[in-house]
This record gives structure tokens, C-alpha cells and sequence, in this order.
């Protein structure tokens, strides 16, 4: 009964905990004043971005063609088929 009663109101409250944090947004970057979105743009993340991003596609295509080459192995040539 305990824990019944435990998963109904914890139910309860993630429900409403998330439906409060649904309604909060996010300041949109337009919104800002210039000296804050010129402090963003100088901040030295955003200088990164390109390097990441180029990182992030070098790196998904070696997934590709590790993925490519398993994939060839795994497939069974008529030798591998007559030694079964």
C-alpha cells in the first residue's frame, strides 16, 4: 500500500513539476540588450563552434565507415558458407 501510494504522489508531483517547468521559456537572444549579445558573441565558446562542428563530422563519418566495414565481414561469401 506504501508504495502505491508513493508512485501515485510522486506521479503527481513530476507531473506538476514538469508542467511548471513547461511554461518557463527561454530569453530569446533578440530579446537581449546589444551589450549582451556583443558579450555572447565575444565569449570564447562561439569561437569554437566551427571546429566543433567539423569535429562532429569527421568523427560520424569514421562511425560510418567502421560501421560499413563490420557490416562487409559479417557478410557470408560462398567459401565461408561451404566450410559450415
Amino acid at each position: 500500500m506504501r508504495f502505491k501510494t508513493g508512485f501515485v504522489v510522486g506521479g503527481i508531483v513530476g507531473y506538476l513539476a514538469g508542467k511548471e517547468m513547461a511554461k518557463r521559456t527561454m530569453t530569446p537572444s533578440d530579446q537581449r540588450s546589444p551589450v549582451v549579445r556583443a558579450a555572447m558573441e565575444r565569449h570564447p565558446s562561439t569561437r569554437f563552434q566551427g571546429l566543433t562542428d567539423r569535429a562532429s563530422a569527421v568523427g560520424l563519418e569514421a562511425v560510418r565507415r567502421a560501421r560499413a566495414s563490420i557490416q562487409k565481414r559479417l557478410v557470408a561469401d560462398v567459401d565461408d558458407l561451404s566450410m559450415n
